[in-house]
């Protein structure tokens, strides 16, 4: 079972949530721990008040299932609400903070869902969802931030019963010592949680993750070993895998972990109030760090930027040869870095969900002078595939070898020229070509009632099919290197991976995101560019752009612009081995990043291709209507 390990004497704590700790001014005050001993006392006390309280909130579903959703940002009572239901032998049904009604609706539904626990920021959802007549079975709402008139009045409209999440906590803990509760743990066969992956194309999957899928995704990774001292900052969504299985991990080892105040615009004040000491980060945010910190050294000019890059080069150079760190770079310039980051305390930073630069990779371990590692895995495979090695340092551009619980095999894929029998790849020397394929405990029990789905995931030797191709380096390290799905033909017949060509173009520090289109009856591509505003205006400063100061929406219409992202596009294309027919010709630039919001993207950040197409449909065919002189 999944749960903490405590005694009376442990003092391992489990952070409270940094929203009730904020200062009035705004900043990020330090964080308040509680210890493992309390939150079990108030797991206990939460578990025996959802079954004992006499009120009524949770019932089995058709397939005898003991369900409890979860639908807010990361906080303590995510992390108390989903130990206790596991004392119950139940299961998690976590919802994305981001979603919108239509698919909180389709995951009630689908899930048969009785009860769920929420803010009252996600209450109107809800309430939206219950309104729609579809979800019979859902009745009940726990809110942890209290019951307001306003709030109940809403519930009562759609005859949702609300109670504050306090309430079943204290009536549980009445209930213990007159009537006593005694936990029934689920088998490691049993359901942990339901993951609903990407909805990309239409109604989201919802993945079925064992309790032993965690723990053997969690013990396979002891090369990086958590220990009792060790802080984590949540803040990356926990629904997403990655972050259950890292928060699995922290709690078997009797770490800390503190949440994060739930708006992205204040992490870095709330990781600095932290101070991890390990840091998982996915690349849109590392991303993020990476461009405004060069960003800033290019603005300053002069002897500032001409020490930032040779310090940069020199520990790039140690890097090459086995250092991680540099006495004199460290101490006058990246020790300053990093403490105004919190991230002085780091021990390791393990990068997951999609591909990091290598250009990126290289400048973190630069600037931590500690491990920076890469892993692959997906929803299905409890996110554990491979993972580099915290002493191999000197390499970049791969996902390291299997993880302990599993096997890797690649497979064929002749249509797209990838063979298991290969040995180059782009003039460099490998050990086959394929698709990746997982087997081990960490693979998913299948979709929810869906056989079809489950079935096209998992072949008859029960091997998990990712759709990603990759290879074995010369070294023996995977490399993720195409996208069996999402490809296309363009009118020569060549296969097109848009996935492969997004993750390369977006290496580029002017481009934020980027959507990659290819018509089956034209001969080149074209993409939709949301340009990444502040090293933009930097550049458009720097070669005295008219429009530097304009607004964005402005500043994008600028062909200046747009021809230097063409330049950019063209130059990592080259860089990346790309085919002729592989970069794109043409290129409209947009101000508005794809959001969750505008329906571009999930709540994971993948892209929605068929919303994408129709959204920017009269785009696309003003550039085929206007081709470049040069194909």
């Amino acid at each position: 079972m999944l749960g903490y390990r405590a005694t009376s004497s442990h003092y391992n704590p489990l952070a409270f949530d940094l929203l009730y700790f904020s200062s009035n001014s705004g900043f990020a005050t330090p964080y308040v721990y509680g210890s493992y001993g309390e939150c079990v006392a108030r797991v206990d006390a939460l578990a025996a008040g959802l079954e004992k309280s006499g009120e009524n909130l949770l019932d089995k579903n058709d397939d005898g299932m003991l369900l409890l959703g979860i639908y807010m940002k990361n906080s303590l009572e995510w992390i108390l609400a989903e130990q206790a239901i596991y004392c119950l032998g139940g299961s998690t049904v976590p919802f994305y903070d981001t979603l919108g009604p239509d698919t909180v609706r389709f995951i009630l539904e689908h899930t048969g869902l009785s009860c769920v626990v929420c803010s009252r920021r996600e209450l109107s959802h809800l309430c939206e969802a219950k309104a729609s007549g579809t979800t019979p079975r859902f009745h009940s709402v726990i809110l942890i931030d209290g019951v307001t008139a306003e709030a109940l009045t809403l519930a009562n409209k759609v005859d949702l019963k609300v109670v504050s999440f306090a309430k079943i906590e204290a009536l549980g803990s009445q209930i213990i010592p007159t009537e006593g509760h005694r936990h029934t743990p689920p088998d490691p066969s049993d359901v942990a949680t339901f993951c609903y992956t990407s909805g990309t194309t239409g109604d989201p999957k919802g993945a079925l993750i064992t309790h032993e899928n965690i723990m053997s995704a969690t013990g396979g990774f002891d090369d990086l070993q958590v220990l009792p001292t060790d802080r984590h900052i949540s803040y990356l969504p926990l629904p997403h895998i990655f972050e259950r299985v890292v928060i699995a991990n922290l709690i078997a080892n009797g770490a800390s972990i503190a949440f994060f105040r739930g708006d992205p615009s204040l992490l870095i004040e709330d990781i600095v109030a932290c101070r991890p000491t390990i840091i998982p980060v996915v690349p849109r945010v590392v991303n993020k760090i990476y461009d405004k910190i060069v960003t800033g050294m290019a603005a300053k000019g002069g002897i500032t930027e001409k020490m930032f890059k040779t310090a940069l080069a020199a520990k790039t150079i140690g890097l090459q040869e086995g250092r991680l760190v540099h006495g004199l770079w460290d101490r006058i310039l990246f020790n300053k870095i990093k403490k105004a980051l919190g991230l002085d305390c780091v021990r390791f930073m393990v990068s997951g969900s999609a591909p990091l630069s290598p250009t990126v990779m290289t400048f973190f371990r630069c600037l931590l002078g500690v491990p920076v590692c890469e892993g692959y895995g997906q929803t299905e495979g409890s996110a554990a595939a491979s993972l580099g090695h915290p002493d191999d340092m000197t390499s970049v551009g791969h996902v390291g070898g299997p993880h302990k619980c599993v096997d890797v095999v690649l497979v064929d894929v002749p249509e797209m020229g990838y063979l298991s029998t290969d040995t180059s790849h782009n003039g460099e020397q490998c050990r086959g070509r394929g698709e990746i394929c997982i087997r081990g405990p960490t693979v998913f029990k299948g979709y929810y009632k869906d056989v079809e789905r489950t079935r096209e995931a998992i072949d008859e030797e029960s091997w998990l099919h990712s759709g990603d191709v990759g290879l074995w380096t010369a070294e023996g390290q995977l490399k993720i290197i195409d996208r069996k799905k999402n490809i296309f033909k363009l009118a020569q017949g060549e296969y097109v991976s848009a996935e492969k060509i997004e993750n390369i173009i977006n290496q580029s520090f002017l481009i934020g995101q980027s959507f990659v289109y290819g018509d089956s009856f034209q001969s080149y591509l074209v993409a939709i560019v949301v340009p990444d505003e502040e090293p933009v205006r930097a550049w458009a400063t720097k070669f005295n752009i008219t429009e530097a100061t304009a607004p964005f929406s402005e500043l994008c219409k600028s062909d200046q612009l747009k021809e230097e992202i063409l330049s950019e596009v063209r130059q990592m294309s080259k860089l990346n081995g790309l085919q002729g027919f592989e970069t794109v010709r043409g290129v409209f630039l947009e101000p508005n990043i794809f959001t969750v919001e505008n329906g571009l993207v999930t709540p994971t950040f993948k892209l929605k291709r068929p919303q994408l197409k129709d959204y920017y449909s009269k785009q696309i065919e003003e550039m085929y209507a206007h081709p470049p002189s040069k194909l």
